[in-house]
Formats: C-alpha cells, structure tokens, sequence
C-alpha cells in the first residue's frame, strides 16, 4: 500500500473517532446525570424578546461540551489514568486519600486553618444563634445546635499530601466558647465519633454512614435529655457494597465501586405524612403515634442518614433544608424542640444567611451620641418574603465594635438586627424582617464604638 494511501486512511479513522462522540449524540441516549453536575441547557436561536441570541455558538458549543455522546465513559477513564499515573484526583472538587479514600475538597481549608473567619464573624454567627435560641424560648420551645464535622476532621491519617495544619484553633473550636457566652445550647459530635473503633463516614462520600448517624442521633437525644430506645451498635449488620459514594461518583460517573454500608433489623416505626422524593427533599414531614413531643429540624445533606433516627423518636417531626432556616415554620407546626444541624465546612453560613424570623422588638433609654463612620439599608430582594405582613432590610455599616448588637430604629420601634449578611469584604453586614407597615418612617442604627452605644447616619438606598 502507497504511504499516501496510508495516510489517508489514517487521517480518515482520526477524523472518524473524532465525530463518533458529536454524530453519537443521535443515536446513543444520553446518560443521566451524575452527583451535583450542572449541564449547559439546549441553545435557542431567539431571546425572550424575540430578537436573534448573539450567544447561540458559544451556547451551542457549550451544550455539544457537555453532553457528547460517550461523556460520562471518557470522563471515568480519564479520572482512572490520572489517579493511576499521577496519584491525584481528575475533578478539582475531590481529592484523593489514603487507601482509595476520597475527600471533598472544600474540606482542606478547614484541616489546613487557612480560611479562618474573623472574629467579628464567628461574634455574629454565636450572636445569631443566640436571637434564634429567644425566637425559640420565646414559643415556649427549646432549641440545640450542632455541627456535624468534615470527614477529614475525624480521619485525618487518610487525608494525605495536602499539608498539616497551621498552629491554633480551627474555626469551630473558635466558636464554641462564644455559643457558650451567648447561651446556646450546643451538642459537640466530634469527640462522641472519635471514640469509636469503627469507620462511622463513607470511605467514597462526604457524609456519615447509618452507624455514624445513629450515633449522632443518640447524642442529640442525650443533650436533649429525651428518653428513647438507642439504634446505636443494635441490630446492626454490615452490608457490603450498597452504597454509591457522591465523591465516588464526581470522579467516576460511570464507576461501579460501592461502599459498604451498616442497616439495623430493627423497623422504623415512624411514617411519612407525605411521600417526599427522597431522602434530600426540601421538606420531610414525619409522625409516630407511639412516641410524644414534636421537633423542627433544619438540617443539610448529613440529615438524609440522620431524620430517620430522629423522626423515630418524636410524635411528629419536620425536616427542613430551608436555608436561610425559616424560624416561622415553628409557628406553623407548634413544635416543642427545634434543633439545627450544619455541617463544618459551611460554619460561614451562621455570618452570611441571616435566618428568617420577626426582628426583636428593644427599648432604648436616652438620646445615644453621633458615632464614627455612616451605614446604609435598603431593601432586599423582589419584596415577596416567607413572612407574611413583614419586609427584609438588609445592611451595612462601616465601622464597630467586634462583639457589638447593631439596632435599627423605625420612627418610634427600635429593633435588633441579625449582625449577618451576604458581603463582608469591606463592611460590617447587617439583616432584619420588619413589620410592612413600618417602612416609610425615619430611620437610624445604633451601635456599640470603643465600648458606648452611639447612633450613625444612614443612607436608604
């Protein structure tokens, strides 16, 4: 055969297996997708308006990118080369562990101390805390915090090659001594799951396992001082290869290891009140007329192993992922105890998701002096908010001090803000709901400077 024929068939077969994945988007269907990826939507040539999409090429190069017939395979064999070859992870957001554990990237930050929040932060996140715990007492229920710790903060011997952590507490071991301050009852998870022997996360997720989740069941139920029957240890028989870890499956789409797993003999008693779609609905409703009381939980993905044992113990329970956490939901259920569940690495969120509840009504004696620096308020969003007859104002000061309570006055109310909000890159955030038929009336904030209560100029915006 002629080199030139050669050739030509060579370029042929390269140009072939070139097209297969774009010519494959006909006829091969299109596998699901895989743990939190988003996918580049199908491009239209028009706009809402009707006018010509200047962005269709580059809209349609990037639905092609994503959505190429044999995708998913190609991505798995690439991740399988790349931890094969240069022992490291092929998706940024996972990083590779010791003895094939798989860890969540955003978690490094929290291990190394190389993201710790200010102290006016983590004031603001105890101190926000603290205005639920009275929304909470104030309707005669209790409340109890807790946080459920990064995988890497109980295994840190499989967290390799990403360095050792800086001197000095961690963010959370800087805000439990200020939960402590503000009277928030708070229920500490990392020494109970440390004790243990056994492996309490997944080896290939982010999240505890049904060992782990009982156990942090029972120790909620212990700072609750609540009498029930423990899961933990109990009826417990390991089942291999059951579970698909979401770590696993970001590096490996189409990968057929599974983790192992521990399920219980023992029947759940508890019922759904309605069927949710899974275990990460936003809102699960559970009942069990053999057991007493009732409980609010909001909580994040470590709730999907977690509300089942939970839900065990209480006549009535809902279950929330509302976040910012809609503290009206209390009023809608009537319930006697509310626990909130976060999970380490989103400590952040307690300084920057204000929670939605009526801003605390305050008493002011005196006239308070001009302060240093200035603020300014608006209000947030499309003005369609959780609580019924109440508007959101959101914030920002320049200037106060680290542990102050800042007070907006409305005409003649005064009220407290959560000291949370959004940005904290040059300013000192701030977040309250008040009543609708407030707005309008002459506004002011007052606040805490070198230790005296003084008013600042505020610009509406």
């Amino acid at each position: 055969m002629e080199l030139k024929t050669k050739a030509r068939l060579a370029m042929g077969a390269f140009l072939a297996a070139c097209l297969i994945p774009s010519l494959g988007m006909l006829v091969v269907p299109e596998r699901s997708v895989s743990a939190n990826q988003q996918l580049a939507p199908f491009h239209s040539l028009t706009q809402e308006d009707g006018a010509l999409n200047p962005d269709v090429f580059q809209e349609a190069t990037d639905y092609i990118a994503d959505h190429f017939a044999f995708r998913q395979e190609l991505i798995t064999a690439d991740a399988v080369l790349t931890a094969s070859v240069f022992r490291t992870s092929a998706e940024e957001k996972v990083i590779l562990g010791k003895d094939g554990w798989l860890f969540y990237a955003e978690t490094a930050e929290d291990y190394l101390h190389t993201a710790p929040l200010t102290d006016r932060q983590l004031w603001a996140a105890a101190h926000t805390l603290a205005l639920v715990q009275e929304y909470v007492q104030e309707r005669g229920a209790r409340l109890l915090f807790t946080v459920a710790p990064n995988k890497a903060t109980l295994y840190p011997e499989y967290f390799t090659n990403v360095g050792h952590p800086l001197d000095g507490p961690g963010n959370l071991d800087r805000l439990i001594p200020l939960l402590k301050a503000e009277g928030v009852p708070y229920a500490e998870l990392r020494e109970p799951l440390r004790r243990e022997n056994t492996f309490l996360y997944y080896r290939l997720d982010s999240h505890w396992n049904a060992l782990g989740a009982a156990l942090a069941q029972q120790t909620l139920l212990q700072a609750l001082e609540q009498k029930f029957e423990p899961f933990w240890l109990t009826h417990a028989q390991v089942v291999p290869s059951c579970h698909r870890g979401d770590l696993y499956e970001m590096v490996y789409p189409t990968g057929a290891e599974l983790d192992w797993d521990a399920q219980y003999d023992r029947p759940f008693t508890f019922t759904h009140t309605r069927n949710p779609r899974g275990p990460d609905d936003q809102r699960i409703e559970t009942e069990n007329p053999s057991k007493a009381g009732s409980l609010l939980m909001f909580r994040d993905s470590f709730g999907n192993n977690l509300y089942p044992f939970m839900a065990e113990e209480f006549g009535k329970a809902l279950f929330s992922r509302s976040m910012p956490w809609q503290l009206n939901l209390l009023d809608q259920t009537g319930a006697d105890t509310v626990v909130i569940e976060l999970v380490e690495r989103n400590l952040d969120y307690l300084a920057t998701r204000a929670p939605v509840l009526p801003a605390p009504e305050r008493q002011l004696i005196g006239v308070p002096p001009q302060g240093q620096g200035e603020g300014r308020i608006a209000v947030a969003g499309d003005g369609s908010y959780p609580l019924e007859g109440y508007v959101c104002l959101e914030g920002a000061l320049s200037d106060t001090d680290q542990d102050s309570p800042i007070y907006v006055r409305l005409g003649d109310c005064l009220y407290e803000a959560s000291p949370a909000g959004e940005d904290w890159s040059k300013e000192i955030p701030f977040t309250l709901y008040v009543p609708q038929e407030n707005l309008g009336e002459t506004v002011s904030v007052l606040c805490m400077q070198q230790g005296a209560l003084c008013s600042l100029p505020l610009t509406v915006q």
